[in-house]
């Protein structure tokens, strides 16, 4: 499937990130994910402990993508991130980690290509918003995400889709020249 929607957009390459055949604890996910997702600085920077493979919990529900490595006897295994009542930042809940995709030839990208499903309980409780997963780059590898650093155009981008208070979608990119 990946690299179907890869062709579909001219897209040179195409990555899938391999999951796990049964579920995993959160000890044995970071290890998983460290050791099989290529992370470039080889840990999750923080929320270790809300995270781990486990049994799709809607199984039933439509899929973009039904032929992938993380079936498991008729069952999916997902990435399950939980987010503790009361926290309110990457320090307190989620999870936040860095993958690193560098070329064989030294060669930069021109375009990148980010697909993933999300699911939430039908009690989550939104309050004032959250981050999903997304792209950055650029030169200044540990920049771009927010908060104080501002990207000049050069030096580095993001883009991700976050959601904010009554489950609301917002799409957030930021590139910026001077």
């Amino acid at each position: 499937m990946a690299s179907a929607l890869a062709a579909q957009y001219n897209l040179a390459t195409s990555t899938s990130f391999p999951f796990p055949s049964a579920t995993l604890n959160p000890s044995a996910t970071v290890e998983h994910i460290v050791s099989q997702w290529s992370l470039g600085k080889g840990h999750v920077q923080d929320g270790e402990s809300n995270i781990a493979f486990v049994t799709d919990p809607f199984p039933n529900s439509p899929s973009i993508s039904s032929s992938d490595s993380s079936t498991n006897n008729g069952n999916s295994t997902i990435l399950q991130v939980t987010y503790p009542q009361g926290s309110f930042s990457h320090e307190t809940g989620g999870v936040q980690f860095y993958n690193l995709w560098n070329t064989t030839d030294g060669s930069t990208f021109g375009s990148m290509l980010l697909s993933y499903e999300v699911a939430f309980d039908q009690d989550f409780n939104w309050v004032k918003g959250g981050k999903l997963p997304g792209l950055r780059g650029g030169l200044n590898s540990s920049g771009c995400s927010g908060g104080d650093s501002l990207p000049n155009g050069i030096d580095c981008f993001s883009s991700r889709i976050m959601w904010r208070k009554f489950a609301e979608g917002e799409g957030v990119c930021r590139k910026r020249r001077q």
